[in-house]
């Protein structure tokens, strides 16, 4: 089922969709990470952020994950390691 912005769907863009809007990363670079974080999650490794992964992959600098965060509205609250 396709996500809509309409019609009272809550559906979220998606991280790596804005990142690529915004101009900050690649498909392919998007791509890599969630290949990375589906590996993690596979290996029975604690579930990381695609943020934080293209964060340390270089793909992408703190302001720029700060920025997609705020255009997602999400919190910028550190996270526990």
């Amino acid at each position: 089922m396709p996500h809509t912005q309409h019609g009272g769907s809550t559906a979220r863009e998606p991280f790596g969709r804005v990142a690529i809007r915004k101009g900050f990363v690649s498909e392919h670079q998007v791509a890599q990470a969630l290949a990375h974080q589906k590996n993690l999650t596979t290996q029975g490794l604690a579930h990381k952020l695609i943020g934080m992964i293209m964060l340390e992959m270089g793909a992408l600098g703190t302001t720029e994950l700060i920025d997609v965060l705020r255009d997602m509205n999400l919190p910028l609250s550190p996270t526990t390691s």
